[in-house]
């Protein structure tokens, strides 16, 4: 019976499974479509975080450039552009090149009309779109500036792959079906996993903000369901604004990136090796087609920390310099070049104030770049004693000129006054009025000076030592203190070196002049100041002909107005302590346009040592000397 029974299951077909089965089929089913449905509605309301302003980047990719939405796109603003311009220059980059750099001033400083310098920066771009701007969009329709300037951070000159999908959008516009380089170095990339990893920092970013807002309902409302929850984070929001930190305190901790124009920051050791980079493709293609690339990178702001800014490993740059170099660009860092607070936006991106004056070094610099001749103001070789810039392997560093004068810094007329409380945006902070000094206040010595900086002569002395940051805005000393000072036409407003009142903390508080006379690029001679400027030898090194006319330039400044009487300045030149020329010349001829010139003879060789010019203010007015050129002209 068994071996029957056992043959019999052999040969019947199955039978329907056992009731149970229904059961087993549901749990495979469960298992495999819960968790689809869990991740799936879990994405789906990760992606319900994102905010107002990722939805506008994402809907704008493609459309921003230079700081605004253009109709039609970026593509077709570009080659427009190129069409009615046909520029000299190209300026690409983030938007860093959108605030720090003024086309317009760049073109008069190298000669050219205004359209001949065009500008095109994209926010958050990276090499991959400056790489397929300058191929597809002006080489490819035959336009061949002479130079292509990239201003922007290292960070995203290295980076290779966007970081948003914006970015990416912003890229994609620019591409054509075949694009072999661009394939190679990002190769595939699955966006919709970097939409994930975007969405779990707006998750991170959700909680934490409304546990905070939890605190607070707790504290003030003593219950978590207030109804008011918006109100509480719009207060919140408004209270914790960068606008409203504290910089010297908080940058010690994170840096703060603009809301509108931040910049997205990348780990430093996780960005790509030069050469893996954009730049050997971008420098190699400008040079074959006639230009040179100059890579800018450009300052940040003093109040942010430099570990915390514009990082990179330390044995990249000096890599760059030489890639760039070895393929005919030139590399900038202009990083050490000396900016203040004052001359920035927020943390990173320049105002107005600071993009003139950085523009005003770069053309100084550039200037004198290979294969830049054409664009220098006047032919032949020449030795600028004033010069404020120097481009020294790969670094752009402030130049002190070697000036000495025969005496000590006389006493600032009329400097006894009591020191004041003033009130500004209601701070209390100390002040001197000194309407008598307006004539020598940063407003009125900025536009005088090549560089186009705050340079008043006053400054404020703190128990004798004058106050470490000054030329500053009273914006900045009202903020962040710490012995700031600012010149006004009506007033200087100071604070003291620890914070504490000046009226109240026991010091000694006295105006006094700088005893340095240094002015960006120009000189100060204060009444009966005696200048004296040596020549190094490996300047008049350069001059192979020799020195054979020496032009000198200056502005008066004095209180008396139309009625002061006319400054005289004696202008000695020596070689060897001899003297080999000497002049006495009004301050209203320096103040022509291109100053005096006097010719030389015989010439000063380009061996000779121990050459000096004197400057001598015979009168009893302040002057500002604002050029002092030996050329072989």
């Amino acid at each position: 019976m068994a071996q029957r029974a056992g043959n019999a299951g052999e040969s019947e077909p199955a039978g329907p499974p056992p009731a149970g089965g229904t059961t087993w089929w549901a749990s495979v089913a469960g298992a495999l479509v819960l968790p689809v449905l869990v991740i799936a509605l879990g994405l789906m309301g990760m992606e319900q975080l994102r905010t107002f302003g990722d939805a506008r980047e994402n809907r704008n990719a493609g459309k921003v450039i230079n700081g605004r939405v253009v109709q039609g796109g970026v593509v077709g603003m570009i080659e427009r552009t190129l069409a009615q311009n046909n520029p000299d220059v190209v300026i690409l980059g983030n938007s860093l090149s959108n605030t720090d750099i003024q086309p317009a001033l760049l073109a008069r400083r190298l000669g050219l009309k205004k359209n001949k310098v065009q500008r095109f920066s994209i926010p958050n771009s990276i090499g991959a779109h400056w790489y397929l701007i300058l191929k597809n969009r002006v080489y490819a329709n035959g336009y061949t500036p002479k130079l292509v300037i990239i201003l922007s951070d290292m960070q995203s000159a290295l980076a290779v792959t966007p970081r948003s999908e914006a970015s990416y959008l912003n890229l994609s516009v620019h591409m054509t079906d075949d694009e072999p380089i661009i394939d190679v170095k990002l190769g595939a990339r699955n966006y919709g996993l970097e939409r994930v990893r975007q969405n779990r920092g707006k998750v991170r970013e959700r909680a934490l903000t409304d546990a905070r807002n939890a605190v607070v309902d707790l504290l003030f409302r003593q219950t978590l369901n207030s109804g008011q929850d918006k109100k509480t984070e719009a207060a919140l929001e408004r209270v914790f604004d960068a606008s409203q930190v504290d910089m010297r305190l908080h940058n010690n901790v994170i840096p703060i990136f603009a809301q509108t124009k931040k910049l997205q920051p990348f780990d430093p050791a996780s960005l790509p090796l030069p050469e893996d980079s954009f730049l050997e493709e971008i420098t190699s293609m400008v040079a074959a087609n006639g230009g040179r690339v100059v890579y800018v990178r450009p300052p940040m702001s003093p109040l942010l920390p430099p570990e915390l800014g514009d990082t990179v490993l330390p044995e990249v740059e000096p890599r760059v310099i030489e890639l760039v170099d070895e393929l005919g660009g030139t590399y900038l860092d202009t990083r050490a070049l000396p900016f203040e607070a004052t001359h920035f936006h927020n943390v990173d991106h320049m105002n107005d104030e600071g993009a003139k004056a950085y523009t005003e070094a770069l053309a100084r610099v550039m200037r004198d770049l290979p294969g830049m001749e054409k664009y220098r103001p006047r032919p032949g070789k020449e030795v600028d004693l004033l010069r404020f810039v120097d481009h020294v392997e790969g670094q752009v560093i402030a130049h002190e000129p070697a000036a000495t004068y025969r005496k000590a810094a006389p006493p600032l007329p009329r400097a006894a006054r009591p020191v004041q409380t003033c009130m500004m945006k209601r701070k209390p902070v100390a002040c001197y009025s000194t309407e008598s000094f307006h004539f020598l206040s940063d407003k009125a010595t900025a536009p005088l000076n090549p560089a186009s900086r705050r340079c008043s002569p006053v400054r404020v002395l703190e128990d004798g030592q004058a106050l470490p940051i000054g030329n500053v805005s009273c914006e900045e000393v009202r903020k962040h203190g710490l012995g700031r000072f600012c010149h006004t036409n009506s007033r200087i407003a100071f604070s003291a070196t620890d914070e504490t009142h000046p009226l109240e903390n026991g010091r000694t508080y006295t105006l006094g002049l700088d005893p340095n006379r240094a002015c960006y690029g120009s000189q100060w001679l204060y009444p009966n100041d005696h200048l004296r400027l040596e020549v190094e030898p490996e300047e008049l090194a350069q001059l192979r002909r020799g020195a054979r006319s020496l032009t000198i330039r200056g502005v008066d400044r004095s209180s008396l107005g139309e009625d002061a009487p006319v400054s005289w300045l004696t202008v000695r030149l020596r070689v060897k302590d001899r003297v080999r020329a000497e002049h006495t010349v009004s301050v209203d001829q320096l103040t022509s346009e291109g100053g005096v010139t006097y010719r030389i003879e015989p010439p000063i060789r380009s061996t000779d040592t121990n050459v000096r010019l004197e400057v001598i203010n015979d009168s009893a007015n302040f002057v500002l000397l604002t050029t002092a050129r030996l050329s072989s002209r």
